[in-house]
C-alpha cells in the first residue's frame, strides 16, 4: 500500500463496538497504527504499550465512506468544504476534473495542487472533452504515471457516439474504465429552446427539459456503445425507472456494468420545481441534470439499490460558483440519507449500507481493500456510527434536504489511524487528506470484461 500518510502513527485500538463490513457484522476490536493502516482485527485484542484506546461500546464500527462522484475540480475553496464530508462519515472522495486547453496532465497538476486542501483522501476521475490524439495520449500518461483509472464521458455535454466508442475502447486497452453521464443532449437542448420560447424558465424548465425517456434512451445507448467495443462501463448518475431497467437488462445479458445514484434523487421530489409550490422563487438548490423525479422513480431507484443493480450512492457535490452539473450541498448528508431511508426504513441491511456507501465504490474503481474494508492492511479509515440517531433538516428554502429526515450519526471519524472528527467538530490536529492513486485494471481482467461485453450484444440484443 505504501506510505499512505507520509509518516508513522501512534497505535490506536477501537474496542467494544460491532464491526460492520459489506459482508458481515462481528463483535471484534480493530488495532490501527503503522503508517495509517489497520494492523489487526479480532476479538479482545491486547492493548499494546502506549496505545490509545477508543471505546466504541454501543456503536457500529464501519469503513469510512467512499463518495464516488464529486465535481470540485481545481478549486481550493471547494476542497476546504470537504470537512462536511468528515462530519457525515465520508473519508474518501473520487472527484472529477474537467481539463482546459493545456491538456490532461496540466489539468491533473492543477487539480492536485488544489486537492492538497482536502480534509478527506482524494482520487481523481478525469473528464474527456473529445477523442483527438492528444487526449488519447494524455489518457495513457494519466493511467501509467498519475494514478487515474477512470475517465468521465458526458453525453449531456455533447460528446458524440463516435467519440464515446473510441474513448471507451482506448480506455479499456490502457487498463482504465469510462464513467458515462447518460442524457440525450440534443433532446435536452431542443426542449430547453422550446421552453425558453414559451417563457418557461427556472425549476420548471429544469424538470420539463429532461423528461425520464431522455435519460432512459441515453443509458441504453451508452450500454450499447460500450458493448460494441467490449468495454466495461459505469453509468451515472441515474434517476429514472427506465435507467434502472436498462442496467438490469445489461447485467442479465452478462455485460460488465456499474451504476450510481445521487443521494438526493432517493428522497427529493419533483414537487420542488412547482412554480406555485412552497419552493417557488428558490429553485437554485434543485437545478441539476438529471432533475429530481416523482415517487414512482424514487421507488425504482431504491429497488435497484437494494437489488444491487445500482451499486453505489454519491453526493454529486459541486462547489458553489463552479460550472457544470452538480449540487452545492450534500457531502454531510449522503450516508445519513441512506441510513434513514434505507436501513431504518427496512430496505437495506447494515451490511448493504456499507456496500453502497463505501465498499462498492472502492471495488469498482480498484482501490479495494485499501478503502472500503476493515481488515489488516487496509487504510485505517473508520467511522463510529450511532445507528439510532435521527434528525430533520431545517425547512430553509435554500437547503437541498430541507424538511427531510436523516438517520444515523458519525460520532467519531478516524482517517489514516488518526481521529479527525469527534464531538460534532473537526479535530484541529488532523492533517489534510492524502492522494489515492487508482491502479490500472489488470490486462487479463480487461480481456475477460471485453469477452463478457461482447456476449451481451450477441444476436443483436441490447
Amino acid at each position: 500500500m505504501g506510505m499512505r500518510h507520509g509518516h508513522g502513527r501512534d497505535l490506536l485500538l477501537v474496542r467494544g463496538g460491532t464491526v460492520v463490513t459489506g459482508q458481515a457484522s462481528l463483535r471484534v476490536d480493530v488495532l490501527c497504527g503503522g503508517v495509517g493502516e489497520i494492523l489487526a482485527v479480532g476479538p479482545d485484542l491486547d492493548i499494546p504499550v502506549g496505545c490509545g484506546v477508543v471505546d466504541a461500546g454501543g456503536l457500529l464500527v464501519m469503513p469510512g465512506g467512499v463518495d464516488p462522484q464529486t465535481a470540485i475540480g481545481a478549486d481550493e475553496a471547494g476542497f476546504a468544504c470537504t470537512v462536511d464530508a468528515l462530519s457525515g462519515g465520508t473519508t474518501t472522495i473520487l472527484d472529477t476534473m474537467s481539463p482546459g486547453r493545456d491538456g490532461l496532465d496540466a489539468a491533473w497538476r492543477a487539480w492536485r495542487h488544489a486537492a492538497r486542501r482536502s480534509h478527506v483522501d482524494v482520487g481523481l476521475h478525469m473528464a474527456l472533452p473529445d477523442a483527438d490524439q492528444a487526449v488519447l495520449d494524455g489518457m495513457d500518461a494519466l493511467v501509467a504515471d498519475r494514478g487515474v483509472n477512470t475517465f468521465h464521458l458526458s453525453m449531456a455535454g455533447g460528446l458524440s457516439d463516435r467519440a464515446i466508442l473510441k474513448l471507451s475502447r482506448h480506455a479499456m486497452d490502457c487498463g482504465a474504465l469510462c464513467r458515462i453521464a447518460a442524457q440525450n443532449a440534443q433532446a435536452v437542448a431542443y426542449l430547453r429552446a422550446e421552453l425558453d420560447q414559451a417563457g418557461i424558465a427556472g425549476g420548471e424548465a429544469c424538470l420539463l427539459s429532461a423528461p425520464p425517456q431522455v435519460e432512459a434512451e441515453a443509458v441504453d445507448r451508452a450500454l450499447m456503445l460500450a458493448g460494441l467495443v467490449g468495454a466495461p462501463v459505469h453509468v451515472g448518475p441515474v434517476s429514472t425507472t427506465g435507467a434502472t431497467q436498462g442496467l438490469a437488462r445489461a447485467r442479465l445479458h452478462g455485460q460488465r456494468v456499474e451504476g450510481h445514484v445521487l443521494a438526493p434523487h432517493l428522497v427529493v421530489d419533483e414537487a420542488v420545481y412547482d412554480p406555485e409550490g412552497d419552493g417557488a422563487g428558490e429553485p437554485a438548490p434543485y437545478l441539476t441534470l438529471p432533475p429530481f423525479r416523482d415517487v414512482t422513480h424514487r421507488r425504482a431507484l431504491w429497488g435497484a439499490v437494494a437489488s444491487g443493480n445500482i451499486g453505489m450512492v454519491a453526493s454529486g457535490f459541486r462547489a458553489a460558483g463552479m460550472g457544470g452539473d452538480g449540487l452545492g450541498d450534500g457531502l454531510a448528508q449522503r450516508m445519513r440519507v441512506v441510513w434513514r431511508h434505507g436501513v431504518q426504513a427496512g430496505v437495506l441491511t447494515a451490511e448493504e449500507f456499507v456496500a453502497v456507501t463505501s465498499q462498492a465504490a472502492a471495488r469498482a474503481f480498484n482501490i479495494y481493500p485499501r478503502k472500503g474494508a476493515i481488515m489488516p492492511g487496509a487504510d485505517a479509515d473508520i467511522v463510529l456510527w450511532d445507528g439510532g440517531a435521527e434528525e430533520t433538516c431545517p425547512a430553509a428554502p435554500s437547503g437541498l434536504y430541507a424538511g427531510i429526515t436523516l438517520g444515523g450519526r458519525a460520532v467519531q471519524v478516524i482517517r489514516g489511524g488518526v481521529t479527525v472528527w469527534k464531538d460534532n467538530r473537526p479535530y484541529a490536529a488532523a492533517q489534510h487528506g492524502a492522494y489515492v492513486p487508482c491502479p490500472a485494471f489488470r490486462p487479463a481482467l480487461s480481456a475477460r470484461m471485453r469477452r463478457a461485453a461482447h456476449l451481451s450484444t450477441r444476436d443483436g440484443e441490447p
